[in-house]
């Protein structure tokens, strides 16, 4: 049963959503789906947040024939405990694994644009303890928090108006030239940057109110960051174009570093302080997912002690881990492979499964 002080809003939900899922992507996803399909860029981050609204669904599905559990709860009913607790684990580890390579793309990003002399574990650890001061509290806390700092996005936003005038949108013309199998599979690498909107498998019985309500909140929260997304990368590719956008990793950032106002110089380094924020957001949420799953896997009643537990898992990667492009690459792919297992596959086998047996569990109030 969900504690009163556990529950969040509708809307709360939605900056939950939007927080998580804008945040290491901003910066490099224009370049990383350009890699791929050129110019076609735009409409393969488009066409990756409407595979992401399928996905949401589907989840959605799982949860109406579960209202009052959370997908570490729900799989033993579905599959047995046995079964489920190699699930929980393989959950448990991908939210684990999907924040340890936030943590060292951030680290990353820091040591090449801000703090080039300072250690990449040092910042890595930094924001490590930072997240855990939040996360330790319950989830209308968090919720609480990302709701605030949401008024950021409005600024980033903001920077980006003063390029438009500089913008040639020849440049995305003609539209659909890379073809049709680069921009689907420009979409499919595109997925990393959407990534967050999975914590509803977690997140979902915590929130108040019907469960079409809940659906059509998730929705225009990934419509939200569709939007977002496909507008920075449209704003990247025809600003610099296809010539120059090849020798560009960060494209976003060398905007912002060669514009400024008359009361700010450094632009780039505003816009990074604010980014810095949304990854901390993001991190903040799987590290919760993580400390969530080992609540239950441990049968423990409050989460808060096993936040130290996962945070200090997470430092001593931090601290070990390589942080060449290579491992960080490699990290990469493993995880987007697991991604398509444990928020398609697995969501769907559960789903599938349920239908067959008839297993549903509606009641259970979650208003407690």
């Amino acid at each position: 049963m969900i504690k009163g002080e556990n529950k969040i809003t509708q809307f709360q939900l939605f900056f939950i959503i939007i927080q998580t899922q804008i945040g290491i992507g901003v910066i490099s996803l224009p370049y990383d789906v350009f890699k791929i399909s050129q110019s076609d860029a735009w409409i393969s981050v488009f066409v990756a947040g409407c595979l992401m609204q399928i996905a949401i669904y589907l989840i959605w599905l799982l949860y109406r024939r579960f209202q009052a559990l959370t997908i570490f709860e729900m799989m033993s009913e579905i599959v047995g405990k046995h079964v489920a607790f190699l699930l929980e684990i393989g959950y448990i580890f991908y939210f684990f694994a999907t924040a340890i390579l936030i943590i060292l793309q951030f680290g990353q990003k820091v040591n090449i644009w801000i703090l080039p002399r300072t250690p990449i574990w040092i910042v890595s650890v930094l924001l490590i303890v930072i997240s855990v001061l939040c996360v330790k509290e319950n989830l209308r806390v968090m919720a609480r928090f990302f709701v605030v700092v949401s008024i950021l996005l409005i600024v980033l936003f903001t920077f980006t108006l003063v390029v438009l005038k500089d913008l040639n949108y020849l440049y995305t013309l003609p539209v659909g030239q890379s073809g049709l199998p680069n921009m689907v599979k420009g979409a499919t690498n595109a997925t990393f940057a959407y990534q967050g909107f999975e914590l509803l498998l977690v997140v979902f019985p915590y929130c108040l109110g019907k469960g079409v309500g809940k659906l059509k909140v998730a929705f225009l929260a990934n419509g939200f960051v569709t939007f977002f997304y496909t507008y920075l990368t449209m704003v990247v590719l025809t600003y610099f174009g296809p010539s120059a956008m090849k020798f560009i990793p960060e494209p976003i950032l060398y905007i912002m570093k060669f514009k400024y106002f008359k009361i700010i110089d450094r632009v780039d380094l505003l816009f990074f302080s604010i980014w810095i924020v949304s990854v901390a957001t993001s991190f903040m949420m799987y590290l919760y997912l993580t400390s969530n799953g080992l609540t239950h896997l441990f049968r423990k009643k409050n989460h808060s002690l096993l936040v130290f537990y996962a945070a200090a898992l997470m430092i001593i990667c931090a601290l070990t881990l390589p942080t060449d492009e290579k491992v960080i690459k490699s990290l990469s792919e493993l995880i987007d492979l697991a991604r398509y297992v444990f928020i398609f596959v697995l969501p769907c086998i559960l789903l599938i499964v349920s239908m067959v047996r008839g297993k549903k569990k509606l009641s259970g109030d979650v208003q407690s």
